[in-house]
């Protein structure tokens, strides 16, 4: 990377953060990009406070320590690049540190969660809490099932549970799997507009293993101008900073397994995607973290 997250020294094997950077876009089907993303964040944290205003929270009191950047060989398929990156998370998670696979595109997860699964607990007893425009619940699509838009399909299928906060696209078929499906949880993003009350109840009465995927197109489209498919109607900054702390902060019910974000991409008239990312972890990390 081209900078030290938050501009910090690296904190070695035992940090307790580590980022692993995926500079990949192998399936992507509109605009591109995302490939750059993990650059530009790494760039953009650099100027974020490392006070957190609203929790009193130091985040330099953190330890971190950035993998080598996971890039595609030429003409990799999806397949083998999701292989790699299962490996390259997994000898993370020997850390025991919060692992956070920073993005490039959605297809991503899949492997992302086995590795933070891998000896720590079931498929049926994991919940992967997904904030995110598109359902993602595609069998194939464009010829792979590897695809960006089959990501959260491929871990239902495995047995997780998943509570979908903020979709609003889906083909029919996606949206029939999910609701014929129930071990699937979809807050459409009108549902939420209309009333918070039900998410939020969901979320305060979430246990045990967690996963957390962001896609950044899930906040709405002024906050993330140029990521791949923006859709309008997303989620508010505030809005989506009340749902992380109510899942993850002060939370001893719940143990957070790993996290992703996904779906930044940089542009060459504005910086607001990258520094939203890198402003959205470090939320993350502080509900997460701080006492």
């Amino acid at each position: 990377m081209t900078a030290a997250f938050l501009g910090l020294d690296d904190g070695g094997d035992r940090a307790q953060v580590q980022l692993l950077p995926l500079p990949y876009e192998g399936t992507v089907s509109y605009g591109g990009g995302t490939a750059q993303g993990p650059d530009a964040i790494w760039r953009a944290s650099t100027q974020v406070e490392l006070w957190d205003e609203e929790l009193n929270f130091d985040l330099d009191s953190l330890s971190y320590h950035s993998a080598a950047a996971l890039t595609a060989r030429p003409d990799e398929k999806p397949g083998a690049y999701l292989a790699r990156v299962r490996a390259a998370a997994s000898d993370l998670h020997q850390s025991n540190g919060l692992v956070l696979g920073i993005g490039g595109e959605h297809s991503l997860t899949p492997p992302l969660v086995e590795a933070a699964l891998a000896g720590k607990s079931t498929w049926s007893d994991l919940t992967i809490v997904q904030l995110d425009a598109h359902a993602d619940l595609r069998a194939s699509y464009e010829g792979t099932p590897h695809s960006h838009a089959c990501a959260m399909r491929r871990l239902v299928e495995r047995d997780a549970e998943l509570l979908a906060i903020g979709i609003r696209s889906a083909e029919r078929q996606e949206a029939e799997y999910g609701r014929a499906n129930k071990r699937v949880k979809t807050f459409w993003a009108h549902q939420i507009e209309a009333n918070e009350n039900p998410l939020l109840q969901a979320l305060e009465h979430l246990r045990g293993d967690i996963y957390l995927t962001i896609d950044i197109d899930a906040l709405e489209v002024h906050l993330c101008p140029a990521t791949g498919t923006p859709q309008p109607g997303g989620l508010g900054w505030w809005q989506t900073l009340r749902y992380l702390r109510t899942l993850l902060y002060r939370r001893s019910d719940i143990r957070l397994l790993g996290c992703d974000l996904v779906e930044t991409a940089p542009s060459a008239t504005t910086s607001v995607n990258e520094f939203v990312a890198a402003r959205l972890l470090c939320k993350v990390l502080a509900y997460r973290f701080a006492p």
